[in-house]
């Protein structure tokens, strides 16, 4: 499914002939062999709808930038409930902000929908006015701190701080596993919490943001100063604490998870630990590109992903939890509402970036 850039490249030819127009191009022989029912019937059936579909959108293909190809099973759903067609091309979080920032200057925007990566990518896009809002009914019930109250972005899977704890290393040290953020500071576990470089890894600059914004500036750094003790060096991948911790090496690691348990049937002394008192965690958002060629069929895609049917298509290609927590979950997903969540302000994450890391190298002496 994804694009080969010689063919996105091209695509500047079209684009700018087109602007930002609705195309509804006619289907070739083989698309017009598609599932032709007519949107009512179709969407009642599939369980989504939106008011911005209409059969000449068939055959329609549309361009998505987004940052894991394990959502291509989400875009041949849609293809086969909608028949829009959608390309992707898979991109770094800060490769897709720089280009859609340079395509927007050059006045040829290649792509129509950007969807997963980081939140604050996304807020930095809707503040230099690279995305568009859209306020989809579907997000009428998904909660405010999972997407932007004005439809810049809107959040589909979540990621969550988690940890994963090392059960025989935690026995030999005659301690409990730990089940609050203070348990991290116990004497014992001095050396063994592994942990990746907030500069490097958003799983940390996670963890130490929504640390700061729920303790407050003074207490949460007086926390980090002492987290910062327990670990022996700071790891250059956010991967990197898990396998510290199957190997024996760490007894607690700090790590990125979508609510799949599977690790613990893969490493018996394995267990992975949500922090009973609050935790990490950031959207996978949706949105829509500021002066994009296909407006309408963006807005199919934002509505389609978003209902029932599109998020249960998200679950399953992620393999992850959901912002809806009444939507099904694939078997071994955590629901939403087991997981304490700490509020967290993402515009703030982005905006205090800068400053929280440099505090944060002169804490550490890097």
């Amino acid at each position: 499914m994804k694009k080969p850039l010689a063919s996105l490249l091209a695509a500047l030819l079209l684009v700018s002939a087109s602007g930002c127009q609705s195309a509804t191009d006619s289907p070739s022989p083989s698309q017009a062999a598609q599932p032709s029912a007519s949107p009512a019937a179709q969407t009642e059936e599939a369980a989504w709808s939106s008011e911005h579909y209409n059969e000449s959108m068939k055959g329609t293909t549309i361009n998505l930038y987004g940052v894991t190809d394990a959502i291509i099973p989400v875009l041949d759903a849609f293809y086969e409930d909608t028949g829009i067609k959608v390309e992707n091309l898979t991109l770094k979080n800060g490769e897709i902000l720089q280009r859609i920032a340079n395509e927007k200057e050059a006045g040829t925007v290649i792509a129509d929908v950007w969807f997963t990566g980081g939140a604050d990518a996304f807020i930095s896009a809707a503040d230099s006015g690279l995305l568009t809002a859209y306020q989809s009914p579907e997000a009428a019930d998904i909660a405010d701190d999972m997407k932007d109250v004005t439809g810049y972005w809107t959040g589909t899977s979540l990621t969550v701080v988690n940890w994963v704890v090392n059960t025989e290393v935690i026995s030999e040290l005659g301690i409990e596993v730990p089940t609050q953020w203070d348990d991290l500071l116990q004497p014992e576990l001095k050396g063994l919490v592994s942990m990746p470089d907030p500069a490097s890894s958003g799983t940390a600059y996670n963890t130490v943001s929504a640390i700061l914004q729920t303790r407050g500036e003074e207490a949460g750094w007086e926390y980090l100063d002492q987290l910062i003790q327990q670990v022996p060096y700071f790891t250059a991948r956010g991967s990197d604490p898990a396998n510290n911790v199957i190997a024996g090496e760490a007894a607690v690691g700090i790590n990125a998870g979508t609510g799949n348990k599977s690790l613990e049937e893969d490493y018996p002394q394995v267990e992975l630990v949500y922090p009973t008192d609050g935790t990490g965690w950031w959207p996978q958002p949706v949105g829509i590109l500021e002066g994009c060629s296909h407006p309408e069929e963006a807005k199919v895609f934002i509505d389609w992903l978003l209902s029932d049917r599109g998020l249960e298509e998200v679950g399953k290609a992620q393999n992850a939890m959901l912002v809806k927590d009444d939507v099904p979950a694939p078997d071994g997903i955590m629901a939403l509402s087991e997981i304490a969540l700490f509020p967290t302000d993402f515009k703030a994450n982005a905006a205090d970036r800068d400053a929280i890391l440099e505090q944060w190298a002169e804490k550490v002496g890097n």
